[in-house]
């Protein structure tokens, strides 16, 4: 009987280590394979060029911060 239950202790033990070891495997296979397109995505259609430097807001325009 302690021979049954500790092989099925074992058993299930494994059995979950590798069932967390497969979903791992298959997690990390989405995000190469996401990565992968999002690649080949930006050499298709490579990104506008934008303005690194934020523009100057004038004083007193829409979004200017009020002084106190």
């Amino acid at each position: 009987m302690k021979t049954t239950i500790y092989w099925a202790v074992q058993h299930s033990s494994l059995a979950l280590h590798e069932f967390r070891f497969r979903a791992t495997c298959w997690w990390l296979s989405q995000q190469v394979e996401f990565l992968e397109w999002q690649m080949r995505l930006e050499t298709l259609m490579p990104a506008a060029q934008s303005d690194s430097m934020p523009s100057p807001v004038e004083r007193g325009g829409r979004y200017a911060v009020q002084s106190l």
